[in-house]
């Protein structure tokens, strides 16, 4: 009887599948495990009829087989991806993607996906199960240089940034300004349109409104007149400034003039009959007329000024006295009609007496004192009339409209490192030197250091405030030279401002200053602090000094069938005829999966799958041990026959 055979390869294949079933679980937890699935194929079948064609007359058999039994088609290696489980240990590395790590015995290569890795005596990065040594993309054994030093490195170019303010705050001439302008004036008038002799009557009268003030009372009186009836216009003169202040009157014309004694805007004249009509008789208008002004310039008479109620005389003298821009006093007297008459010919008087600052009148008709060199000043200067009573300049003194003050300057710090790693503090200090351009000098914290070359000059801007260019000075435009102290040879250090054109460096813009260093290539010598893997497999150093550094490249390999992979144990495995050869890279590249740091790929082992798998292997090995039981029946009752 075939069955008995046949039920017999059952048992034996169902055994085998509960085999791959209990590995399958034994590994559920083992990190990197990849599990196995089994397939069956049915063993050949015997013949008892072959399959016949049609004919005319009947249709086509089908073949009568009966099968042998079954037999392990094949056990594959399971490839989809595990779980990644944290576990904080920067050395646990797991795949996310194809590829195997590679392990090298001293002899040949073996991969693996379990990442638990670490580093021995020999400062070799190894599996921690096996020793076996973890392979970098150049095929060589990752040694990591846990106990040398990073050596120093000395500082060749310093980064610049930040803003210099557009503003120009200095450096400044401390000026002085008056504290008001100075205006020419014309003096309110009043012309009278008739001539004379002038017909009047005794007792008639009339008011007269000076400059805005109080109105004064002109009364005709026969007294005043040779003839009243035919009064001159002279006469009519007389009696007006007899009896008023603040104006002229004048006659000598044959008509009656009046005039302000004050001139400018605030001049008026404002005529108005009491008794009879006088103003009309004399032919005087009644509306009110102002004077009129102008800014006044140097040529201006100091007379026609319109602050000027008193006119000046010949001999008149206005006192001028102060302090110089260096604090000296100094004096003297202006002598109206020998020194000058203008407002110009003053400024000039003043300017003489004053050695380190100049006077001018301003295109506002302010007189103005400006020292002659920038920085702070002690600049004072006062005007007093003498002998006359004029109050001419006593609303117009002087004031300090722009404090003297020296240039504008932005300094920062940058510690910088010599060959040795030494740090020294450098000082950079930009100065103002007009509305564009800076110069930048650079100095020491240590005395004995020797400075070759520390001055850029000529630092300018675009009008967008963006870096245009630096001239420089010494051997290299924009290039510091200093000897540091204990050095034997200079260190050239390249001053980085930006791009020209751009705004990714040292601006000129209208906010406040903020100018800073934004980084420099130097540091100290440093120990290793840590490492990380990152998911290229990169393992980057970080050392004491703030730096870090490249320390190699752990490579992944990948198979063209990675299921043909033959298991070594210990979770590892090596290539096959049927694998294709390991092709080394970087992680992530050339469709290789990248690597995370702290975590180990779980188990692909589905759990539950197994557990239905282990239903099916335990009812096949029964269905086919109840078929031998049963041909073993049929066997007896045929023994039982004889």
């Amino acid at each position: 009887m075939s069955a008995l055979t046949s039920a017999l390869t059952g048992l034996r294949v169902h055994q085998a599948f509960l085999d791959v079933i209990g590995n399958n679980l034994a590994n559920a937890n083992t990190p990197g495990y990849r599990g196995s699935r089994v397939t069956f194929s049915d063993l050949i079948s015997q013949t008892i009829r072959p399959a016949s064609s049609p004919t005319s007359n009947l249709g086509g058999k089908n073949p009568v087989q009966i099968g042998l039994g079954v037999r392990l088609h094949s056990v594959d290696l399971r490839t989809n991806q595990g779980i990644l489980d944290d576990t904080g240990r920067p050395f646990d590395l797991g795949i996310q993607g194809e590829g195997f790590f590679i392990l090298n015995d001293g002899s040949q290569n073996t991969y693996t996906r379990t990442g638990v890795f670490g580093v021995d005596r020999d400062r070799f990065m190894v599996d921690t199960a096996s020793g076996f040594r973890v392979r970098n993309i150049d095929g060589e054994d990752i040694r990591l240089p846990i106990d040398e030093q990073m050596a120093a490195q000395q500082t060749s170019s310093i980064d610049l940034g930040g803003n210099l303010p557009a503003k120009v705050e200095g450096p400044l001439a401390e000026v002085l300004t008056t504290s008001s302008a100075f205006q020419e004036g014309t003096a309110a008038a009043i012309t009278g349109t008739s001539a004379e002799p002038f017909t009047l009557t005794d007792g008639d009268s009339f008011t007269i409104a000076v400059d805005g003030g109080a109105s004064q009372t002109v009364t005709i009186n026969t007294a005043d007149f040779t003839n009243i009836a035919a009064a001159t216009a002279a006469e009519v003169a007389a009696a007006i400034n007899a009896q008023t202040t603040g104006l002229t009157a004048d006659g000598s014309s044959g008509s009656v003039v009046l005039t302000s004694d004050r001139t400018g805007e605030e001049s008026s004249l404002k005529i108005d009959n009491v008794t009879g009509l006088p103003s009309t008789a004399i032919g005087l208008s009644t509306n009110l007329v102002r004077g009129t002004e102008t800014t006044a310039t140097a040529a201006t008479e100091l007379n026609d000024l319109s602050d000027n109620v008193v006119d000046y005389v010949n001999g008149d003298v206005i006192e001028v006295s102060g302090t110089d821009a260096s604090g000296q006093p100094f004096a003297g007297s202006f002598t109206y009609g020998t020194d000058g008459t203008t407002l110009g010919e003053l400024a000039s008087f003043i300017d003489s007496l004053i050695p380190d600052a100049g006077a001018s009148v301003d295109a506002n008709g302010n007189l103005q004192v400006t020292a002659d060199d920038t920085g702070p000043a002690t600049l004072f200067v006062t005007l007093t009339n003498s002998g006359t009573g004029s109050t001419l300049f006593s609303a117009h003194g002087f004031a300090t409209t722009t404090t003297g003050t020296g240039p504008d300057t932005q300094r920062t710090s940058i510690d910088v490192f010599d060959s040795a790693g030494l740090r020294h503090t450098l000082t950079l200090t930009f100065t103002r030197v007009d509305s564009t351009g800076w110069d930048l000098s650079v100095t020491t914290d240590n005395p004995d250091d020797v400075i070759n070359d520390g001055q850029v000059d000529g630092i300018r801007f675009d009008s967008d405030g963006s870096f245009f260019a630096a001239t420089g000075t010494g051997t290299g435009d924009l290039d510091i030279d200093i000897v540091f102290s204990g050095q034997s040879q200079g260190q050239t250090i390249l001053l980085n401002f930006g791009e020209s054109g751009s705004l990714n460096g040292v601006t000129q813009l209208g906010a406040s200053g903020s100018l800073r260093v934004l980084s420099q290539d130097g540091f100290a010598a440093g120990d290793l602090v840590s490492m990380s893997v990152t998911a290229d497999g990169v393992i980057d150093g970080f050392y004491s000094n703030g730096q870090s550094q490249e320390l190699d490249q752990i490579a992944i390999a990948t198979f063209a069938n990675p299921a043909g992979l033959t298991r070594r144990g210990g979770s590892m495995f090596e290539r096959s005829v049927n694998s294709g050869v390991a092709q080394p890279q970087a992680a992530g590249t050339g469709g290789a999966g990248v690597i995370f740091s702290g975590v180990l790929e779980s188990s692909n082992v589905d759990t539950a799958e197994e557990f239905v798998r282990l239903i099916e292997a335990q009812r096949g090995f029964q269905a086919n041990a109840r078929v031998i039981r049963v041909t073993d029946e049929l066997l007896a009752e045929v023994v039982n026959l004889v």
